[in-house]
Order: structure tokens, then C-alpha cells, then sequence
């Protein structure tokens, strides 16, 4: 479902406490920029191609047109429960000062925090107080005092350590981040091509270099092997496929690019904790209005 938020340039943020006896919209997305604070509560947590819990505490960052939903916990909808889901919710234009943030160097960080949560981020509040603090206050602010103070939470949220992609590559296709021009080069390449049959050796030349050369080299420049990546970008893309077309099983593992279904399910159970069914199970659900 696309969802149309009341925000545009008379009203750019919207920043406002919730109290609900559980969440309740089904699975969507919107072109603002979300965050997502969980005071209390607990449930199912879908971003992107990710499936995880939620609980009190959790700081959820979705970026813009990202499909997400949240589903509390079964006892939720009991007809007496008086559990209750409350928080902060924070939305913002998809172009929220853009010029500034694209070519300012002081909001560099801000550039990439943005940037990075295209996939959705998750920050804990255990390890993130200061965090937690500027989103409760940021209701109770107006006007410009409602700019600066969400400029300094996207600050502090940029330069926490504490904090962790959701979605796959598959819902980044962006490079940006990505300074090497050789390593764009081969990333370009394989962005393309990785439900195919990839030859190291041909990738390699591409740069040039010999493959031993070239896996220590995109190892120390992406932070993983070559074939991990790959992988990556193959379940990833298998996800997308599990979550949102008819197809069986043997289907989507010929397409995301394994040779093999008994291959595809065991690499799919190592990285997704769960397997190929029980992923498309879980993941019809959300389309579900409860």
C-alpha cells in the first residue's frame, strides 16, 4: 500500500508521540523518510526483505519508498488485553534540505546516514540514551527549533556506532558511498550480472588484475570475499522474489542465480536464519489487515 503522508512544504516534519493497543497498518510505503521510536511494545518486524522482532527500546530508520510494516505480538489482539504500543514517530520530506545535505561537508554524515537507510537501520536504545532523548523531545518542538533539532538527532544517528543495515543490497543499488573507481567498476558489473554465471577471472581483468590480486583486494575494500557478495546480492534478490511473485521454489533459485535448489536452500537457511518456505510463509503474512 502506498501510503500518503499530510507532509509538504508548509509542513515538511512531523514529529508526534503515539499510544495505540497495538499497530495496525498493513504493509506499505511512503516517499518520506521515517523514524520509528518503540517505547513500548513488541512484535514482528518487517523492512525491506529483512524479518526480525521488535521490542521496547528499538529505533527503527526507514528510508524513503521502503516498504516496512510492524505486527505486535499475537497477545494483541486478544479482546482483553490492555497491552499498548507507544513511541515517537518522525517523518520528514524525502527532500529535506536537500541542496545543504548534498554539498554542505559538515552533513556529510547526514548524507550518509540517508543514503544507508534505503535499506533500513536499526539502533538499540540501550547503547544510543542521547539518541532516545532528542526523539522524545522533538514533538514539543516548532517552528524553526523543530529544524535545527532534527539536523542534530540526524547528526548524532550518523555518527553512532551502535547502529545496523536491515534490507539486503537489493534495496541499495546506490554506489555512492563507494569512492574507489575500480572497485565501482566491478560492483557496476556484478549489480548487473549476478544471477548469471559469473568467471572471477573475467571480473578480475576487468580492473586488470590477476585473481589473487583481486580477492584481497575487494575483500579489504568492501569488507567481504567476492563470492560473499555475491551471495549476498542472490538471496537478496531471491527474498524480493519469495516476498511478491507466484513462483515455487526450484523457480527462484534458477533465477537469483544458484545452480542447485539444494544449494540455494542451504546458503538461503545459513543467511536468513529460516528456510526458502518458511521465508515465504512469514512474509505473506503482512498482507494480511489483522
Amino acid at each position: 500500500m502506498h501510503e500518503q503522508l499530510p507532509i509538504d512544504d508548509h509542513q515538511p516534519i512531523i514529529a508526534r508521540h503515539y499510544d495505540y493497543n497495538r499497530f495496525t497498518y498493513p504493509w506499505h510505503f511512503h516517499c518520506e523518510y521515517e523514524i520509528i521510536y518503540v517505547r513500548e511494545g513488541h512484535g514482528e518486524r518487517f523492512v525491506a526483505d529483512n524479518i526480525g522482532t521488535f521490542g521496547a527500546g528499538d529505533i527503527i530508520f526507514l528510508g524513503s519508498n521502503l516498504p516496512h510494516y510492524m505486527r505486535s505480538s499475537v497477545e494483541y489482539f486478544s479482546e482483553n488485553s490492555r497491552k499498548r504500543v507507544t513511541g515517537v514517530v518522525i517523518q520528514f520530506q524525502e527532500d529535506f534540505m536537500a541542496h545543504a545535505i548534498d554539498n554542505y561537508i559538515d552533513l556529510k554524515p547526514i548524507k550518509d546516514l540517508l543514503t544507508k537507510s534505503k535499506r533500513g537501520l536499526l539502533f538499540t536504545s540501550h547503547s544510543n540514551k542521547k539518541i532516545v532523548e532528542q526523539i522524545e523531545l522533538l514533538p514539543s518542538y516548532n517552528g524553526i527549533d523543530r529544524f535545527v533539532n532534527l539536523l542534530l538527532l540526524l547528526d548524532r544517528m550518523a555518527r553512532s556506532n551502535n547502529k545496523r543495515l536491515l534490507g539486503s543490497r537489493q534495496f541499495d543499488n546506490s554506489l555512492s558511498l563507494f569512492t574507489d573507481d575500480r572497485l565501482v567498476k566491478v560492483l557496476s558489473y556484478v549489480n548487473y550480472h549476478y544471477t548469471e554465471k559469473i568467471n572471477l577471472e573475467e571480473v578480475a581483468a576487468k580492473i586488470p588484475m590477476n585473481v589473487t590480486a583481486f580477492c584481497r583486494y575487494f575483500k579489504e575494500k568492501s569488507g567481504r570475499t567476492f563470492m560473499d557478495y555475491i551471495l549476498d546480492l542472490r538471496i537478496g534478490y531471491a527474498c524480493k522474489l519469495l516476498s511478491g511473485r507466484p513462483m515455487d521454489i526450484t523457480q527462484i533459485s534458477i533465477a537469483s542465480g544458484f545452480n542447485s535448489v539444494s544449494h540455494f536452500n542451504r546458503i538461503f537457511k545459513r543467511k536468513i536464519n529460516m528456510t526458502p518456505t518458511e521465508y515465504k510463509t512469514r512474509f505473506s503474512q503482512p498482507y494480511q489487515i489483522l
